[in-house]
């Protein structure tokens, strides 16, 4: 998901303003108010192609699948757990903080590099406290090792490690209710990136496909430029190359070719957001591990400690998936860091 704060989402975080109400309502049983549709609609189309808006009734066609998004996206968001005191001082005695982060130091630099986080406390000189997202890449990984089985150790025992690495602080608010508004932005907008990508991928398979037509034309023409003598070799090339141009018409076709191009597309973000609970999700996910972060499925002689935390996740052509923490971080928390030889040698020149 996007790594800017809550500020850069503009206008359109207005969006998910509804949520202020979740107290009042089960989630995700009430309506979703037209006016809210109307504008994720546009949103959306914003988001992939405006063109998209010249298509009969796409406001009707996009409406049921944008309802049934913003219930999931809410749904999902009111899953999280509440936010946890993220100060330094409670790394060692957070099971989260301490599975997240090797030391306090690493959890102390994480937010204290935070961009949006440092603007945050720097426009608002009151504020002592902010909410954020704690962002981290998640990784399980199979391997043998070993484990002890009652007063027998045993070896080639398999494994599963976690590791929870690129702590990143993305989303930033003054205010738990406004953090949770900018992660359903995010989903939300990580969905339309999720359409794009797809729209993209049909017009790259139609742009292929034009091309190679135009090269079968040009082979066709110069087969048949030989006029009536070419001999059965000829023939044979003749009909192959018609047969692989019938075929390349109907790849066309169902591809959207000319004036149907822009209905093709729009069909494919409808698709999206018929699928949208596969493609973007964000739930509650909890583990049991050691204190090597190995993953503990049952009963384990060592000591076991109990995380809870969100697991995001974008079906895109690259597959994206997070550990997420909802966290409360304090102002006397933040200090001037510098960075290291080793890690400004990575950057981009």
């Amino acid at each position: 998901m996007d790594t800017s704060g809550c500020k850069g989402a503009g206008a359109d975080m207005g969006l998910f303003d509804w949520l202020r109400k979740r107290e009042e309502a089960t989630p995700g049983a009430e309506a979703v108010a037209p006016q809210l549709v109307r504008e994720a609609t546009d949103y959306l189309v914003r988001q992939t192609d405006p063109r998209l808006a010249l298509c009969a009734r796409h406001y009707e066609r996009l409406a049921p699948g944008i309802e049934a998004t913003i219930r999931h996206i809410v749904t999902g968001v009111r899953s999280l757990p509440e936010p946890c005191d993220a100060h330094p001082e409670h790394w060692a005695s957070s099971p989260e903080l301490a599975a997240f982060f090797v030391s306090a130091d690493d959890l102390t630099t994480a937010f204290s590099r935070s961009e949006p986080l440092q603007r945050l406390f720097d426009d608002n000189p009151v504020l002592d406290v902010a909410y954020a997202t704690l962002a981290t890449t998640l990784i399980e990984r199979k391997g043998l090792g070993m484990a002890m089985e009652g007063e027998i150790l045993r070896r080639d025992v398999v494994q599963t490690s976690v590791s929870f690495t690129n702590p990143r602080v993305q989303l930033v608010a003054s205010e738990p209710d406004e953090l949770r508004r900018a992660i359903a932005y995010r989903m939300f907008e990580e969905l339309a990136m999720v359409a794009l990508e797809r729209i993209e991928a049909l017009r790259s398979e139609r742009k292929q496909l034009s091309d190679d037509r135009a090269l079968l034309q040009t082979r066709l023409q110069m087969l048949h430029g030989h006029g009536t003598g070419f001999d059965v070799q000829h023939v044979e090339d003749a009909d192959g190359l018609q047969a692989r141009m019938e075929e390349n018409t109907r790849a066309l076709a169902a591809a959207g070719a000319g004036v149907d191009a822009l209905e093709r597309e729009l069909d494919v973000v409808i698709g999206v957001l018929q699928s949208s609970a596969d493609l973007v999700t964000i739930h509650q996910r909890t583990m049991r591990l050691t204190a090597m972060n190995l993953l503990v499925e049952g009963q384990s002689s060592e000591a076991v400690r109990e995380i809870r935390f969100g697991c995001a996740h974008a079906e895109r052509i690259r597959p994206l998936t997070r550990a997420v923490l909802l966290v409360r971080y304090p102002r006397s928390g933040m200090r001037k860091v510098t960075m290291s030889f080793a890690e400004a040698s990575r950057l981009p020149i």
